[in-house]
């Protein structure tokens, strides 16, 4: 609960401190790639990955430095979907588990941005990310087999919290481009990429379970729409 409130306070002191401002809504799409590293040997494997994705939606209020918009808070909402399949020995004793983890998750930018020099409003803009799962969900199915003879099979539908998989809270780095765009221009296009370490957790093949955290990469493509 303190965590949902600090978050709170972030968005409503950026609300408050910059509403004499007309920002742009910023709406993207973009493409996860997990730095994932699968140990298995033979036909096991064990993979996490992605095949949609990513949407986002933020609002940045520029804040002036020597009387310059060169500082942007943009805080934002975005969604994930990860698919994670493993597979170990074979149908007579092993398992197949197929899992989709999803979360809907709200974060704050802080961003600096270095204009080109010239008659351009072309310019690069990097700074960090925090942010904290809302609601996480892990759905799928785990078939397993050879337990015994009277249940060679079983397979059991998940269908529960996925905190194990995402945690609570995230960080990270991010560096951007925006191209050319006149000033009134009503879109104005923007490209990122941005770096979460232990973004995702992977159970171990041990016992007790222990995780192995997972960094990430992301890329994405944002359109900005001006509001006035």
């Amino acid at each position: 609960m303190r965590s949902v409130f600090i978050l709170i306070a972030l968005l409503a002191y950026s609300v408050t401190s910059f509403c004499q401002i007309s920002p742009a809504i910023k709406f993207s799409v973009g493409y996860p790639y997990v730095l994932d590293e699968d140990d298995s040997e033979g036909t096991d494997f064990h993979t996490i990955s992605t095949n949609i994705p990513t949407f986002s939606l933020e609002k940045p209020f520029p804040v002036e430095v020597r009387l310059k918009p060169r500082m942007s808070i943009n805080p934002g909402v975005a969604w994930y979907l990860f698919q994670e399949h493993e597979v170990r020995g074979d149908q007579t004793d092993g398992k197949d588990f197929k899992l989709n983890h999803q979360t809907f998750n709200g974060y704050v930018k802080v961003l600096y941005q270095a204009k080109f020099q010239g008659k351009t409003e072309a310019f690069i803009y990097g700074g960090a990310v925090g942010g904290m799962h809302f609601v996480t969900k892990t759905k799928g199915t785990k078939t397993t087999y050879g337990l015994n003879q009277e249940m060679p099979l079983v397979i059991v539908d998940v269908n529960e919290n996925g905190k194990d998989f995402y945690g609570m809270f995230y960080y990270g780095a991010i560096i951007g481009f925006q191209p050319n765009a006149r000033k009134y221009n009503f879109i104005k296009p923007s490209f990122e990429v941005s770096f979460f370490p232990q973004f995702i957790s992977k159970p171990n093949e041990v016992v007790p379970i222990t995780y192995n955290e997972i960094n990430m990469i992301q890329f994405s493509a944002f359109l900005g729409f001006r509001i006035k």
